[in-house]
């Protein structure tokens, strides 16, 4: 076809009939399996070397991953309200086969499942794509350093891959030999996976809609239609259904997103949030609405609200933020990632930590670059797609759809990788079929154009998440909560903070900072609390925190104690090395005894820049007497 005919409209990438010579070939087929054998090598190897711990919400989907097991699939739990079914359910069925040390298994098997990837480009492009398109997709899948790093980590994230590239792989499969005339659609596979990615992450009901339809439907002139729809929806809407009949019998709810979403989205758009890109929400409702801190039921309603309040309040702020950190990500999310593997202090035995910490630390840039490099090739690649490529663009649709979800609401760098998985295929799809029959000029003007958009975005990026953190300036205000002594029992004190900021707060605790980071000598934050009961109270402790563990930097912060008008506790944040916890007793107050404390954190002579105010962040609890502290 003559420059500029576009008579004749065609698929970007060379979709080709059965059978292709080089696939039954013995060297092709000894290719893919030292292909998928270095993936999964790679991964072993780095679980082994560096055994991750899981920690935060991992921790938590093993352990609802072992409540599954040791209950049943329906048994109710807070861990409804954070986690979609999915993951846990597998990992329930994992730990009945090994229930030795549900970590390592929860580990190793995350780290085999990422590395079966590259069979879906190897596999499901068999008789729809030339062998170096499937080569291509299948090494970098296997070889993806960003991946390899994480594979250790037991994240919905990295078991969501499978149904995504599956169902993607699928797409383009159903596509291109639709259009050659091979083959047509596949909607109950199609339909299967898609519920399986869904079930994983609740996202994902919307980001895998266009692969989807595409494998569901294949050519989009194909006859019979209405059959591929019913067999779709069948296919897709029976294990959905199972899946809100599932949550319905855990908590009573029929639904297939969780419920925390309100309060995690509300996490991204108070003040202050932008210094990690999020911050806990509850704070902010204790300032702003603090009654609804006594009605989880009624805050969760009534997050929506919250949200389209500070929205509305600073919209130009909230649309460079999400710009800023959206693109800062688009190259970061990789190295950021190694946090949860490497960098974390819980995540590795104290024995490999600072064999970790150094791994990490000359990993970073190389990860950045990694990523930096896979955007200049995806934005060639969209220079190099033709516009009518449905292959391409059902899986740019996807990336789309699943990094503006997350723009808007919640921004992670884990949650980056099903989006990057993508646009390896997109890279795969294109630069298979474009080199070599393109003209050069053009692939050398796109690969150019996209080095050149990449190289702008690392310059200017960081100015602009420096720009934005710079304006998100939270103003002082009056934090008002609740104590309990125990989760669940009557709240026995009513608290406020009116100096410095309140940054957590529970049922039995919460943790207060100075109002800066670095703040002047003398800025104080502090906690007064009094008994709000008439009742006579079960003997009571305070329990203070010192979180700086290094010691060593005498005189630079202080926490105090005072009980009832008396000074209980004066403690150097700093002075000595290690972090615990101090127990102060309030006694047994009487009927109608009014007690009160008083928690306080001092700046002494603290220097600039070191962020004292935060290092030194005091978190406080109530208490039984003689009840062992819990780690929280």
């Amino acid at each position: 076809m003559a420059p500029g005919d576009r008579s004749r409209k065609a698929p970007n990438v060379k979709c080709v009939k059965l059978p292709l010579p080089q696939d039954g070939s013995p060297h092709a087929t000894l290719l893919a399996v030292l292909l998928l054998a270095a993936g999964l090598l790679a991964r072993l190897t780095f679980v082994h070397v560096f055994p991750t711990r899981p920690v935060s919400d991992f921790r938590e989907l093993v352990g609802f991953g072992l409540w599954m097991r040791d209950q049943s699939v329906t048994t109710g739990g807070y861990y409804w309200d954070f986690f979609n079914p999915g993951l846990p359910l597998v990992l329930s069925l994992l730990f009945r086969i090994f229930p030795r040390d549900p970590d390592a298994a929860a580990r190793l098997s995350t780290a085999v499942a990422t590395g079966l990837l590259p069979l879906f480009p190897l596999t499901l492009w068999r008789g729809a794509l030339p062998w170096r398109v499937r080569l291509l997709a299948g090494g970098m899948l296997a070889l993806w350093p960003g991946q390899i790093f994480f594979s250790g980590v037991v994240a919905q994230d990295n078991w969501v891959l499978l149904p995504a590239v599956a169902l993607a792989c699928l797409a383009v499969r159903a596509v291109c030999r639709g259009a050659s005339g091979a083959g047509s659609g596949h909607p109950v596979a199609a339909g299967l996976l898609y519920a399986l990615g869904v079930a994983f992450r609740q996202e994902m009901l919307v980001a895998l809609l266009p692969p989807l339809l595409a494998a569901v439907f294949g050519s989009p002139w194909r006859a019979r239609w209405r059959r591929s729809l019913l067999l779709g929806a069948l296919a897709a809407g029976v294990p959905l259904l199972l899946i809100a009949l599932q949550r319905q019998a855990a908590t009573g709810r029929f639904a297939l997103s969780t419920e925390h979403g309100g309060m995690a989205v509300l996490g991204s758009y108070v003040p202050g949030s932008t210094v990690n890109a999020w911050t806990d929400p509850l704070p902010y409702v204790a300032a702003v609405q603090p009654a609804l801190l006594d009605h989880p039921r009624e805050l969760k309603r009534q997050a929506p609200r919250l949200i389209l309040r500070e929205a509305a309040a600073r919209p130009l702020f909230h649309a460079a933020r999400i710009i800023a950190f959206t693109l800062e990500l688009a190259i970061t999310s990789d190295a950021a990632n190694v946090a949860w593997s490497l960098v974390h202090p819980d995540v590795i035995s104290p024995d490999r930590r600072d064999h970790a910490l150094a791994v990490a630390r000359g990993a970073n840039p190389w990860l950045e670059t990694e990523m930096a490099a896979l955007l200049a090739l995806f934005l060639a690649s969209l220079l190099l797609a033709r516009p009518w490529s449905l292959a391409v663009w059902t899986l740019v649709a996807a990336i789309a759809l699943k990094i503006g979800l997350h723009a808007v609401t919640v921004l992670q760098g884990r949650y980056f990788l099903a989006a990057t998985a993508l646009q390896i295929l997109v890279i795969a799809l294109v630069f298979g079929e474009t080199v070599g029959r393109a003209p050069r000029r053009r692939v050398a003007a796109a690969l150019a154009a996209g080095i050149i958009a990449v190289t702008a975005l690392c310059f200017a990026v960081p100015r602009a998440v420096a720009g934005v953190r710079a304006r998100d300036v939270d103003v002082p205000r009056v934090y008002r909560f609740s104590l309990k002594a125990v989760s669940g029992d009557p709240k026995l004190f009513d608290c406020v903070v009116r100096q410095g900021r309140l940054t957590t707060v529970y049922e039995t605790g919460g943790q207060i900072e100075t109002l800066h980071p670095d703040p002047p000598a003398g800025e104080t934050a502090a906690a007064e609390c009094v008994s709000r009961t008439a009742l006579p109270l079960p003997p009571l402790v305070i329990r203070l925190h010192d979180p700086y563990a290094p010691g060593g930097s005498p005189g630079r912060m202080e926490q105090r104690m005072v009980v009832d008008g008396r000074e209980v506790l004066v403690h150097d944040v700093a002075a000595e090395p290690g972090s615990g916890w101090s127990e102060i007793p309030l006694g047994a107050p009487a009927a109608g005894q009014r007690t009160t404390f008083r928690v306080e954190l001092k700046a002494l002579a603290p220097e600039p820049w070191h962020s004292w105010g935060r290092q030194a962040g005091t978190t406080f609890e109530l208490a039984p007497a003689g009840k062992t502290q819990e780690k929280r």
